[in-house]
């Protein structure tokens, strides 16, 4: 989004310096149009396309000021428009598409990165050649007040990894019914009812590229095609689908792929352990690694107390951190968060 402003504002110091000599639109017969090179879009007074910006994306706009900076002469018709659209354009707060590029012109976030949206799924299909070998995939943008929410406050009471024998995809956090769950990030609703184990299910899209689930709900606050801010309720905290007491499911992917929350949030403080994320494709999934942290791979005849003396932490700091305990079996290859 930033790039937009900047061509904006620059846009506009060369409106305030003058820079540009004005036509009356009974002069403007005799001008000859340019057209630009990249859409092939002709700026003619007379041209109804350009009637009206509102609907217009923001490559449309740079095109169009591309073409204006090539004619001889512009009416004063086409700058009230123009400078009328930045006007309102500065009046109003960023949005949160930032996050996924500002030429993403898809209908839904992050059109881009899926070949489409569907709400009769909980997730969608990819193989492996839909995957990246390595993302970066940025969480939050102050600036343009993206932010983080925890989906509710509470204990943690189940964590990412195998649990019975399956694989537990995300984390539980203890709630009671009718207890307030918020989406963690802007987006857009994608998902919303009832899904098999999974009960009353919400699942979101976000302008990264990441989807967020939240499941066992008791009810859903929500439908496909809403769109949301970090910290607004979708629903209430239920029981729903299997589960044998009230709590919420959490899970954060990308592209399908299930991804630790562990490793992004730090569970303790209720916040990201960066604004950014980068993600390198392993055997199986995703390793996350959020952007300054660090990590240690996992080598042979490595141990947790090894591991804390070299790094200047401690044994329990490397468990609290990383969802294990003491007796964790290390596998190589792997990595584990050491800390910021």
């Amino acid at each position: 989004m930033s790039k937009i402003r900047g061509i904006l504002l620059f846009w506009v110091a060369l409106f305030g310096c003058g820079t540009f000599l004005f036509a009356e639109n009974n002069k403007t017969e005799d001008v000859k149009q340019k057209k630009d090179t990249v859409k092939a879009l002709v700026v003619d007074n007379c041209n109804s396309i350009f009637d009206d910006f509102t609907n217009y994306t923001g490559e449309n706009i740079i095109n169009v000021i591309d073409s204006l900076l090539n004619c001889k002469a512009i009416s004063k018709e086409w700058m009230q428009k123009l400078n009328l659209y930045i006007e309102n354009y500065f009046n109003e707060p960023e949005n949160a598409i930032s996050l996924s590029g500002f030429y993403d012109d898809s209908n839904y976030p992050s059109g881009a990165f899926y070949k489409e949206w569907n709400t009769s799924h909980v997730h969608p299909e990819f193989n492996e050649n839909d995957l990246e070998d390595s993302v970066t995939l940025v969480l939050t943008d102050v600036s343009n007040f993206c932010h983080f929410v925890m989906p509710v406050k509470g204990e943690i009471t189940s964590h990412f990894g195998w649990r019975s024998g399956r694989q537990h995809a995300g984390i539980d956090i203890d709630l009671n019914v009718w207890d307030p769950v918020v989406a963690s990030f802007d987006g857009m609703v994608r998902f919303a009812q009832n899904y098999k184990g999974y009960g009353r299910v919400v699942v979101i899209r976000h302008y990264n590229g990441m989807e967020t689930l939240y499941a066992h709900l008791h009810r859903i606050k929500v439908k496909p095609g809403d769109v949301v801010e970090s910290g607004q309720m979708i629903g209430l905290g239920g029981s729903s689908g299997n589960s044998t007491g009230s709590h919420l499911h959490f899970e954060l992917r990308y592209k399908s792929i299930a991804l630790n929350p562990r490793y992004i949030i730090n569970l303790k403080e209720e916040k990201l352990y960066s604004d950014t994320l980068l993600l390198y494709k392993n055997k199986w999934s995703y390793s996350a690694i959020p952007k300054g942290t660090k990590h240690h791979t996992i080598q042979k005849g490595d141990n947790l107390y090894e591991i804390a003396q070299r790094y200047g932490t401690t044994i329990k700091r490397l468990c609290e951190l990383n969802g294990i305990s003491r007796n964790s079996r290390l596998v190589v290859g792997k990595k584990i968060l050491i800390g910021s």
